[in-house]
């Protein structure tokens, strides 16, 4: 199954001192977020910068795609947030397994080469976020906001890619 979404650049900088609260005085329930990396090191790093930020908590992390389908079948995470260069899958279809199994769940991928066929494989494998990992730290936090509310994010860096991959189209008819 094909998942296609909107995708748009949001340059809305994080509030990270204001606890999205409602109206009536409740806090909002954190966005629970799930890491995906072989490396524990960049997991471990990873986790440090998203418990900073407020409204968001880490439930858990996987080192491979299988391990992250299942944690996401059990207990069906707000976001998933993976790279694209997965050690043991092809994240496309860990992100397409992903939304199988919990259409709510959204995924962020974050990608290390400029490749354009892969960005635009990314995009189609119905992943909402695409963070470069050129872009600053403050990104990925902005893309677990955005796509937290069900709105695409695409860093600066990836969009480039895309915006140059689409001039190169010719015209559109």
């Amino acid at each position: 199954m094909r998942h296609t979404r909107e995708v748009r650049h949001t340059s809305r900088i994080p509030d990270r001192g204001s606890n999205s609260s409602k109206s009536n005085g409740a806090h909002a329930a954190p966005v629970r977020v799930v890491l995906v990396d072989a490396h524990q090191m960049i997991r471990e790093a990873l986790a440090s910068l998203i418990n900073e930020a407020v409204g968001f908590q880490i439930s858990a992390s996987a080192d491979t795609g299988s391990e992250a389908v299942r944690i996401c079948r059990r207990s069906a995470p707000d976001v998933v947030v993976m790279p694209i260069e997965l050690e043991d899958a092809d994240a496309m279809e860990v992100t397409a397994e992903i939304l199988r199994v919990t259409p709510q769940t959204q995924v962020i991928l974050m990608q290390s080469s400029r490749d354009e066929s892969v960005t635009l494989r990314a995009i189609q494998s119905g992943a909402l976020g695409l963070v470069s990992t050129r872009d600053p730290a403050s990104r990925l936090v902005e893309a677990i906001q955005t796509v937290a509310q069900g709105r695409s994010y695409v860093g600066p860096v990836t969009l480039d890619v895309v915006a140059k991959r689409l001039a190169n189209m010719g015209p559109i008819p």
